[in-house]
């Protein structure tokens, strides 16, 4: 196999990963071959479970060092084997949408080399990636439906942007294929809990145990023993098999602090916010060390995602920007808690956020949030509180959605309204009125918005025929 000249070799740094060279050359060669023999060790017993069952294989690849360590193993082991003797495997990628941009496109790159190499060797190997459905997003959630930015205790995030998706496409693969092994690159030396947390699942003598989430599913941590002195050791000294090699992987976590972020399986596993490869607007943590390593390595150009994230943290815990009720009519009075962002601040937050991102994309960076993301926000304030596409209107002040038409409201009609300014309504009546024009417009659908119309303009009249009449019989 092809060592990898990247002028790395490891060196016992814990998670903190390679920092210098004067660091990384203390490795001794009894330590090298020690880890040698290691890694042959590994790859026979991956060699023996393969070839030992016709079970799908799909190994879960967040992108850190220890995912792309087995991912390697695994690919290696496979491409080295007799092509008769090779079935489909897969590795699942996943993309909450809200990666850290310089870290998604990184992982956008490693994996299209993974499945160029794959493809053009005729290897039966595919890395999968998976993303949130719109209705899961979490700018959807966050600004369209007012959901507080995630805390410890309501950390709403993880299972609609990791679990959900990833849990999708393992049932997809084990509805094709049967039973499947979710191989990970967990290991005990990462902390004590992730030591007893391996130790209580593997119930067979083979390693394997049932995930609880996962139907039809085993798992497997095939370098649950290595020590992270091994796992560098094998990134430097083994060039991948596809064209893009680790030395970025290496600048990553040289640049970044913080801890890595395992593949995602279950709510219990903790966030991944402060990792090298975590969401850049995760508030779970107090602070986001990794997004700060950065900065102070010369990433100046992240500096305004982190004052964002930092702003929409705050405002959790800011009570004046939170409804008094819950998402469905419950008073907090009653229920105890705190309400979805309102209205204006939701509106507040998109501003800020378009801001942002023109900010971002002026110092070279890419788009935060999309227009289908935009869209999909647009109809849920729709149902909500808005008739005037303020979403949309605000993504257009930023230079963005310049040529998408916005329709003339057929829930406003201007007739009606400026002869309702010009009533002295009090403001209960106002509000009544609101309220029930938006009760007729969510109940109606969106395949009965002409219906809402009429019904919406027969309850202004209705108002302004009593106000009149009142008026008169009070002269």
């Amino acid at each position: 196999m092809e060592a990898f000249d990247s002028g790395f070799t490891p060196v016992s740094l814990q998670d903190e990963g390679p920092k210098n060279a004067t660091q990384i050359s203390t490795q001794t060669s009894q330590t090298k071959q020690k880890h040698h023999s290691h890694i042959a060790q590994t790859l026979e017993i991956l060699r023996e479970k393969y070839l030992s069952s016709n079970r799908i294989w799909i190994i879960a690849f967040s992108g850190g060092k220890d995912s792309t360590c087995i991912l390697q193993l695994v690919y290696e082991m496979i491409y080295y084997l007799p092509p008769n003797k090779r079935r489909q495997t897969y590795a699942i990628a996943s993309n909450t949408l809200v990666e850290a941009p310089h870290i998604e496109k990184f992982l956008v790159s490693v994996v299209d080399s993974i499945n160029m190499h794959a493809k053009q060797n005729n290897i039966p190997f595919e890395v999968l990636q998976v993303s949130p459905s719109l209705k899961d997003d979490f700018w959807v959630n966050l600004i369209g439906k007012g959901y507080p930015s995630p805390t410890r205790t309501f950390r709403w995030c993880t299972d609609r942007l990791k679990i959900i998706p990833a849990k999708d496409e393992v049932a997809k693969i084990t509805n094709k294929f049967g039973s499947a092994l979710l191989i990970l690159g967990t290991r005990k030396a990462e902390s004590s809990n992730r030591k007893i947390s391996i130790e209580k699942r593997i119930l067979s003598e083979d390693g394997y145990s049932q995930h609880q989430d996962f139907p039809n599913t085993l798992t497997f941590s095939p370098i649950a023993e290595w020590s992270t002195d091994e796992v560098w050791a094998y990134l430097s000294t083994h060039k991948p098999l596809w064209e893009k090699d680790h030395s970025e992987l290496f600048s990553l976590y040289t640049k970044a602090s913080g801890d890595e972020c395992q593949f995602i399986t279950d709510i219990n596993q903790k966030s991944c916010g402060g990792s090298r490869f975590g969401c850049w607007v995760c508030t779970v943590v107090n602070e986001d060390k990794s997004l700060q390593g950065f900065i102070e390595s010369g990433d100046e150009n992240l500096r305004c995602l982190n004052d964002f994230r930092n702003y929409i943290k705050d405002l959790c815990e800011d009570y004046s920007a939170r409804a008094d009720y819950k998402r469905d009519g419950r008073a907090i009075y009653k229920v105890g808690g705190r309400g979805p962002f309102l209205s204006h601040i939701r509106k507040n937050i998109l501003k800020k956020l378009l801001d942002t991102e023109k900010n971002f994309k002026q110092n070279g960076g890419t788009e935060l949030i999309s227009d289908a993301q935009i869209l999909a926000i647009q109809k849920q304030w729709d149902m909500d509180f808005d008739f005037n596409k303020s979403a949309i209107l605000l993504a257009k002040e930023a230079g963005r959605m310049e040529e998408f038409k916005i329709e003339q409201s057929k829930i406003l009609h201007k007739e009606i309204l400026d002869e309702v300014s010009s009533k002295e309504l009090k403001p209960k009546e106002i509000e009544d009125l609101i309220g029930a024009c938006i009760d007729i417009y969510n109940t109606t659908g969106s395949r009965g918005r002409d219906n809402a119309s009429i019904k919406i303009k027969k309850e202004i009249e209705k108002l302004l025929e009593d106000k009149t009449s009142k008026q008169v019989e009070d002269a």
